[in-house]
């Protein structure tokens, strides 16, 4: 008898284990699962599902697609379901989640391989590079010795390895143990992919230096294009080199009929000039389309503001792009002159009058013997072959000085200044 009551109190135990095991398994299962996710499948059969307290994910069946859906769930604290759309381009998807929330694959969902990069695509390699050196080891940036070796026949590219991640295509340089990221919309046909982004003229990324220690200094050339000489020996051209060279850009500031009315240069090579020089960092502004007269000495709004801006509208059809500023002929204006424009006029501070001496040596002695404050303008011509000569020199020592080398509308950007609500410009200290 007392052998069968233990058994009754054991199997009484046992039961009651089971049942206080089965409330918590229960109880478990209430806590950690969100009936707002029961039942919900993806739009797609073969997903794969990640789920979370407050999350659940949705994703092509691969290793790259479970990193994303992690991604997307991480620390979500409110209920969100996501699921994907499969855009093809090609060989391979755009994976959207609608939004920012998207990244590319190939057809089995796996990373995109990159088997080849183009010339201009690793041009545009080294200008991220730069920018990237600029903005995280100013020490190494402001030395001339340094960026006229940060060239691209001293990369080696046989070990730059690339991926995509979201809308960027990511370059890890070994040899400077350093990663750039750069739009992909830049980059899709350089790499001979199609991503659906439209085509957009690249101008390299330029980053602004708020250190007052590295003064903005404006570069502007007037008078050209020099189209007189055969494509390649023209100033106009060794000046747009010699800019990129020291990762330097200007404000070119072009005559209308030197621009239309060439005989030895084509249309492709003015274009491929042009692009080149944009593509740099460079920019054009009016300089009116004869020089003829001062824009003081034109009767009637109408007449001044063609002188103006007929350069401005050949150029924008020429090759779709928009110049944002001018400068009058002689630095001459008034507010007639003003009146007839939206365009504003930029005048300059510093004179190289490289157009009076001609001489190398003593455009760089008027040059450099300044000691240049940020917002500062220094006028040049780039018709002169004396003024492509002297010009290497100077970026040299400017930049080795600590000066940030730059355009016109680059300046504007660095002091937030709106170029529709200016009507003249010299420098932010003249207005001091």
């Amino acid at each position: 008898m007392e052998i069968v009551n233990k058994k009754k109190k054991n199997l009484h135990s046992l039961i009651i284990i089971a049942l206080l095991s089965a409330a918590v398994l229960i109880g478990f299962f209430l806590l950690t699962t969100n009936f707002a996710f029961v039942g919900k499948k993806s739009i797609h059969e073969d997903a794969g599902t990640y789920k979370t307290r407050h999350c659940l994910a949705f994703y092509p069946d691969s290793r790259q697609g479970l990193s994303y859906a992690k991604e997307l769930c991480k620390g979500q604290k409110e209920d969100v379901i996501y699921d994907y759309t499969l855009v093809p381009y090609g060989d391979y998807y755009l994976v959207s989640y609608g939004g920012e929330k998207k990244y590319f694959a190939d057809r089995e969902f796996g990373p995109l391989k990159i088997e080849e990069v183009s010339d201009e695509g690793k041009r545009i390699i080294l200008d991220y590079l730069r920018y990237t050196f600029k903005k995280d080891h100013p020490e190494k940036y402001y030395d001339a010795a340094f960026l006229s070796s940060l060239q691209l026949e001293n990369i080696d590219f046989s070990a730059v390895t690339y991926s995509i991640d979201k809308e960027s295509l990511l370059a890890y340089l070994p040899q400077y143990e350093m990663s750039v990221a750069i739009p992909l919309k830049y980059m899709q046909k350089q790499i001979g992919m199609n991503f659906g982004f439209p085509d957009e003229l690249y101008r390299k990324p330029i980053y602004l230096d708020p250190d007052p220690a590295h003064p903005i200094v404006c570069l502007t050339f007037d008078d050209g294009p020099q189209f007189n000489y055969d494509p390649g020996y023209s100033s106009s051209e060794k000046i747009v080199d010699v800019l990129y060279k020291y990762d330097a850009c200007g404000t070119f500031y072009i005559i209308g009929n030197m621009l239309q009315n060439r005989e030895i240069w084509a249309d492709y090579q003015v274009y491929t000039l042009l692009k080149r020089s944009i593509n740099q960092g460079n920019e054009y502004g009016s300089h009116t389309q004869s020089h003829l007269y001062a824009l003081t000495e034109i009767s009637g709004k109408e007449n001044i503001r063609k002188e103006i801006e007929d350069p401005v509208a050949y150029l924008d059809d020429f090759m779709g792009y928009r110049m944002n500023t001018f400068r009058p002929v002689e630095g001459s204006f008034n507010n007639e002159v003003l009146e007839s424009t939206s365009l504003p006029a930029v005048l300059w501070d510093v004179d190289s009058e490289d157009w009076l001496s001609r001489d190398v040596d003593a455009i760089q002695a008027q040059v450099l013997k300044y000691d240049y404050e940020s917002g500062d303008i220094i006028l040049f011509h780039d018709i002169y072959d004396e003024t492509a000569e002297a010009l290497e020199k100077i970026l040299i020592e400017l930049v080795d000085r600590g000066c940030q080398l730059v355009s016109v509308s680059e300046m504007f950007r660095f002091y937030n200044l709106d170029p529709s609500q200016i009507d003249y410009f010299y420098s932010p200290g003249y207005y001091e």
